[in-house]
């Protein structure tokens, strides 16, 4: 299928409603009656035998009788009737359908049987399907709206935008959309997907991509059905430079299962869908109230001159607003750096000597003496060479005189200028009237301060490039046999693929454990082996530090007598391992996305502090390098107050080798540990003292 083949859908020429009837709010009758307030510009038909006339359009008694055959059909009938309706669709050539009912898969035996048979309808035809369970789609700029809940009643699409929605969720369309357009983030295109029999989420942004009226396209995402095509398109959108932003929801721990590893219980679907997001330079935001906002941010801001090479002007009128903001945006990573010393020389020319210049620029005790301060001052501030975008912070909303001349002031600046601007309301809110100037000219009115800084700190973000995705290794060894391999011979892989371990020996019995101790000589560490432990230390079986051969066998012979559930096996005797930064590599098989790789700070505490970031198999060095800087263990590996710098390129070279192995093995793998791994100092390389790898046999 290629992108065109979905312009039936979002440009029809003319659209079919079957089940339109005298009731207006029914989905068919709102759906006809949104299209001819808005001024549709084709054919609409509404078809149901017992009308001549539905809401001043002529209605026809069934689809044969149409003047043409439509492009699009929208069903508003019960799922049993929507399966008759789409073979009339189909047989009399209607390019796509809509499919409004509910009754399918999320209906349990029989609406599954009911899907089967509509999926056989469809099957070997070129008939397209929106849907079902579904609330159709619009394009402002032809006046078409299928929208048939409440908050479409409301929408006026004044600005057709170059916004495009794809959402998953039809109750939060309406909101989304009506909000978005009192806000000034005018849509292009949009559309709810449903249960996504035919047409899906990833499909509707392939044909986005290809759009040239779509310049941000904003997803509302339930759940993938097609992840691997997702990412696809994702990289497909970065390629051509049109940015998406996403609003997930399932973010929280409900539902995780057992799992084996630190890294399986910490890598839940919505850590490695984030990871997806920043490898892809995808903008996720956290609230769905954010969602339109951030894409009017980009959207506006792709047509001034680029973000991310300078830092923020904070122009405001309150003094508690610019502390507040200071500390947002050093919280989002947003620089706010001092002005030039020549654009401080123009500002004291102008400004009261009891209003000082910089950035924060407060000039909020000043409009009493002069009312036009607003303006001069930051028509001065925003030429600083390294000012690359300005956030204007009102005090007042725009309803009294003076608020609106002072925003009208600011808008005069930010309006023509080349520079990315944005305005924040301290009282009243994006949608009220006296904003409308700045919907008009493309100026985003963000929610809250926090709001502002944080979305401001998304989108500089997201324009920063991305890491090179990994390549395949070579002379990768294969995964041993078994559903849970021990440490023992986890450390042997670990040394095929170039990491070192610590010396060791293995005891099968407690006596041999004193001379094999006095073999490797120095202080040494014994661990108590058992069928099926992943974590020994949780049990008692480790013991650390142990200064003699005497030392070693007592703490095996301790663990014998300790040992209240699984047997022991024998003990691995090895030296102890020089000091470090102790960090953990791990591995998961992602559901949807394959593999990923997770770093953090390593030993028994990585679940309690959970600073870990994670990213997909195979890494590239940059990529590692990323991971590595996401993390406080960045801080620790840099040498902290007086340590040694670690060696970090081995370190990469780990991280690297790890994840290209997880990647040849992405069928069988599911979990890894590497807890702790040391990071010597420069120079001298990494050690992985423990190690754990979980293969589930087929069907497991």
């Amino acid at each position: 299928m290629t992108a065109s083949r979905l312009d039936p859908l979002f440009r029809p020429s003319s659209i079919a409603f079957i089940g339109a009837s005298e009731r207006p709010n029914t989905p068919a009758s709102r759906g006809l009656r949104n299209c001819l307030r808005l001024g549709f510009k084709g054919g609409l038909y509404p078809i149901n035998p017992k009308y001549p006339e539905l809401f001043g359009a002529r209605c026809y008694p069934l689809l044969a009788d149409l003047p043409g055959v439509p492009d699009l059909a929208m069903i508003a009938l019960n799922a049993e009737a929507t399966l008759e309706a789409v073979a009339a669709c189909r047989d009399a050539g209607v390019k796509v359908v809509v499919a409004c009912s509910a009754g399918w898969e999320e209906q349990g035996p029989e609406g599954e049987a009911r899907a089967s048979r509509l999926r056989d309808l469809l099957a070997g035809s070129s008939l397209r399907l929106l849907g079902p369970n579904c609330l159709g789609a619009g394009n402002p700029a032809i006046g078409m709206s299928l929208g048939y809940n409440s908050s479409f009643e409301s929408m006026a699409h004044r600005r057709p935008g170059r916004i495009a929605l794809v959402t998953q969720s039809g109750a939060m369309m309406g909101g989304l959309i009506l909000n978005a357009e009192d806000a000034g983030a005018d849509l292009g295109l949009y559309a709810h997907v449903g249960n996504a029999m035919d047409i899906g989420m990833e499909e509707i942004v392939e044909h986005l991509l290809a759009d040239p009226a779509i310049d941000v396209i904003a997803l509302m995402i339930e759940g993938l059905h097609q992840p691997r095509r997702f990412l696809e398109v994702a990289r497909a959108a970065r390629a051509c430079g049109k940015p998406i932003v996403a609003f997930k929801a399932g973010a929280s721990e409900l539902g995780r299962q057992a799992v084996m590893s630190h890294t399986g219980a910490l890598a839940g679907s919505d850590e490695v869908f984030s990871a997806v997001c920043r490898e892809q330079g995808i903008l996720r935001v956290a609230e769905s109230e954010d969602l339109m906002p951030a894409a009017a941010l980009l959207t506006s801001w792709k047509s001034r001159a680029p973000v991310g090479d300078g830092g923020l002007l904070v122009f405001t009128l309150s003094g508690g607003a610019a502390s507040i903001l200071a500390d947002e945006c050093q919280g989002s990573g947003v620089p706010i750096p001092p002005l030039a010393p020549g654009t401080m020389a123009r500002l004291e020319a102008i400004l009261p000597s009891y209003v000082k210049g910089g950035n924060p620029l407060d000039v909020g005790g000043g409009v009493f003496s002069d009312p036009e301060l607003p303006r001069t001052s930051l028509a001065v501030a925003i030429e600083d060479e390294g000012i690359d975008s300005v956030l204007w912070v009102g005090v007042g909303a725009p309803r009294d005189e003076r608020s609106k001349l002072m925003l009208g002031q600011a808008l005069d600046v930010l309006g023509p200028h080349r520079k990315a601007g944005a305005v924040v309301p301290v009282s009243g809110y994006p949608q009220e009237a006296g904003f409308e100037r700045a919907r008009e000219l493309g100026i985003p009115v963000l929610r809250s301060l926090r709001a502002a800084a944080t979305l401001i700190g998304q989108v500089r973000a997201a324009r920063r490039p991305v890491v090179a995705p990994g390549i395949p290794g070579e002379s990768l060894p294969d995964l041993p046999p078994g559903s849970l391999v021990d440490e023992v011979r986890s450390k042997a892989l670990l040394v095929r693929l170039g990491i070192a371990v610590p010396a060791s020996r293995v005891a099968t019995r407690v006596e041999d454990v004193l001379p094999l101790a006095r073999e490797l000589g120095g202080p040494v560490v014994v661990k108590g082996l058992a069928e099926g432990v992943a974590h020994k230390s949780e049990l008692g079986l480790v013991a650390l530090a142990l200064a003699t051969p005497e030392a070693a066998q007592q703490a095996a012979i301790d663990m014998v007598r300790r040992s209240a559930g699984p047997s022991i096996r024998g003990f691995l005797v090895e030296s102890m391992a020089p000091r470090g930064v102790e960090v953990v590599l791990g591995i998961k098989r992602d559901a949807d996305f394959g593999p990923v790789l997770m770093f953090g700070l390593g030993g028994v505490s990585v679940e309690l502090f959970r600073d870990v970031a994670f990213g997909l198999c195979p890494l590239s060095p940059e990529g590692a390098r990323r991971l590595v800087g996401l993390t406080k263990a960045s801080t620790l590996l840099a040498g902290f107050r007086g340590q040694p710098e670690a060696d970090v390129d081995a370190l990469v070279a780990a991280m690297v080798r790890l994840s290209q192995f997880a990647a040849r093995h992405a069928d069988r793998l599911a979990e890894m540990d590497v807890n702790p791994l040391i990071v010597l100092p420069k120079g001298q390389g990494v050690m992985a003292l423990d190690a754990v790898i979980a293969c589930p046999e087929p069907g497991a």
